[in-house]
């Protein structure tokens, strides 16, 4: 096992940061067999599985891990907590730990809409409550987005680096292509160069990339056909590649032959779109807001609105949790009205359904306090086949 313990230490002085500036007095992942139910945000603060009941307690100013005496050397290599092992119960050294830091209030891993930020399990919390009945516990949601949502320097790296393979890979797909060539057969050999560099897909393996040639093909994140492209129709995938523990995720359109007038216009629209929404996303605005810029320029150049959010942030895994780039929608909760923050990745996102294909197009951007800036070159143009 490598621990990645630059990258860990980047993250766990950012939990300490953020429980300095925040509301709590301590930030406590309680997590246990995680390789049976992953905690999400472990691989930030400890970077290697357990299996007896742990706590990570990140204070203001210091950190301590308290774990089962057998994982006790791994976290020790790390270098970066106060390591404090059991054999029978945690319960006195999680009480000092706390009680050395003066932690009253106490925020664990729980969300009502995020994610990302929800992976205390009930049984979990009822077994904490047990072991700490005179804390209060309040939702670390805020502290997980802070934490996961704003990129360190060595994220940031590995982002990009993930980016720039799929772009790469996406070429080849493209340069492989004949008049003859399935969904299916494009999948399949995405799927045989993704194994013969040893890298992971940002979502579920089956669907990515996902793969549309034509207008006969079902939109959405579907299984591949046995479409093949016709002429004047688009190739359109959507993929991501995991690399060194970190994702990406684009959207990318060919057209085989000369795009009609109409194909043209439309993707003009999209990227109109698109562009509204850019010059929209910035530090301190509500995530909502960026969505109306870009959905309010589609409607008017005549196009329904898409039924999905705008954009999403990117880090670990495709959907990374935290500020949503949507609509005040039921099914969002209150993640559409968090603030964009500088330092925070997103997808900008949408698409229309036409006779030729999906024009879906899907861009990455990185906060910055001058504005957004793209993690890969956006395509601005219809790629010919």
């Amino acid at each position: 096992m490598t621990l990645d313990t630059a990258l860990i230490g980047e993250k766990v002085e950012q939990a300490r940061r953020a429980v300095a500036e925040g509301d709590c007095d301590a930030w406590l992942v309680f997590c246990r067999e995680t390789d049976e139910t992953a905690e999400p945000t472990l691989p930030y603060v400890l970077g290697f599985d357990v299996v007896w009941p742990t706590a990570v307690v990140v204070g203001p100013d210091e950190s301590t891990v308290v774990l089962g005496r057998h994982d006790a050397p791994n976290a020790e290599r790390l270098d970066v907590h106060e390591v404090r092992p059991y054999d029978e119960s945690m319960e006195t050294a999680l009480r000092e730990t706390l009680a050395e830091i003066g932690a009253e209030t106490v925020a664990v891993n729980y969300d009502r809409d995020d994610s990302a930020a929800d992976g205390l399990t009930v049984g979990l919390y009822r077994r904490l409550q047990d072991l700490l009945p005179e804390r209060e516990f309040v939702s670390a949601g805020e502290v997980v987005r802070r934490v996961r949502g704003l990129k360190s320097a060595t994220e940031l790296d590995r982002i990009r680096a993930a980016a720039e393979t799929t772009v790469d890979l996406l070429g080849t797909a493209a340069t492989a292509w004949t008049p003859e060539t399935t969904e299916r057969e494009i999948v399949a050999d995405l799927h045989d160069r993704l194994r013969a560099r040893d890298l992971g897909t940002a979502w579920a393996w089956d669907y990515c990339p996902t793969v549309h040639l034509g207008g006969e093909s079902d939109v959405g994140h579907t299984l591949p056909g046995d479409h093949t492209l016709g002429q004047g129709e688009l190739f359109h995938v959507d993929f991501g590649v995991r690399q060194d523990g970190y994702a990406a995720d684009l959207q990318r359109l060919w057209v085989r032959g000369e795009p009609s007038p109409g194909l043209e216009s439309v993707f003009e629209d999209v990227r109109a779109a698109i562009d509204a929404g850019h010059e929209r996303l910035a530090a301190g605005v509500p995530g909502h807001e960026v969505d109306a810029a870009a959905r309010e320029t589609l409607i008017d150049r005549g196009h329904p609105a898409f039924q999905h959010a705008f954009g999403h942030q990117v880090g670990r895994v495709a959907h990374d949790g935290g500020t949503l780039l949507g609509p005040e929608w039921e099914r969002y909760g209150d993640a559409p009205r968090g603030e964009v923050r500088a330092g925070e990745i997103y997808t900008l996102e949408l698409g229309v359904e036409t006779e030729w294909g999906y024009v879906g197009q899907e861009e990455m951007v990185r906060v910055t306090e001058s504005g957004p800036e793209w993690i890969v070159p956006p395509q601005t143009a219809l790629n010919r086949l």
